[in-house]
């Protein structure tokens, strides 16, 4: 691993504004993981204890249909994290993460990152702050994917 934990999820924009004291208290309990190609993360409906960084490597994202065919939600890479969404509602796994490559991940467990933020209400401002703004980001793309498959299905149906 070139850069330290601390360096690496301060590039990460939900920790970008947390000082290097507080990037220590998180990087404490933030294990370094290798998964091989075709190794899952986790399995969706699995119960969430934590999300993952990407620091290096390929994964995709698949859920199942209600008649059992695969769908590949997304693809995440270098840079991008996951898993974030059961920390803030506590449920489970939507769906299953499994590496296309070789991939480095740094994975940060909820009940840490949640006492660090506990111990910091403006610092706990901030990160939700910055993950509400990715995810006001993502539903703006998912409108625009909605909005474009129901123009498809209007032309071809």
């Amino acid at each position: 691993m070139q850069h330290s934990i601390e360096e690496i999820l301060q590039s990460i924009y939900l920790f970008s504004s947390f000082s290097k004291d507080d990037l220590s208290k998180l990087a404490e309990k933030t294990k370094y993981t290798i998964l091989e190609q075709g190794e899952s993360v986790y399995q969706e409906g699995n119960e969430a204890k934590a999300f993952y960084v990407v620091m290096y490597g390929t994964l995709k994202i698949v859920t199942s249909t209600e008649k059992g065919t695969d769908v590949n939600v997304t693809t995440i890479a270098t840079g991008d994290h996951f898993g974030e969404f059961p920390f803030l509602d506590h449920g489970k796994r939507a769906g299953t993460v499994e590496a296309m490559e070789r991939c480095e991940l740094l994975e940060i467990p909820y009940e840490h990152l949640q006492k660090t933020l506990d111990g910091d209400k403006e610092l706990a401002l901030k990160f939700y702050k910055s993950i509400t703004t990715y995810l006001v980001k993502r539903m703006r793309l998912l409108t625009q994917d909605l909005a474009y498959a129901r123009e498809l299905k209007k032309r071809y149906s």
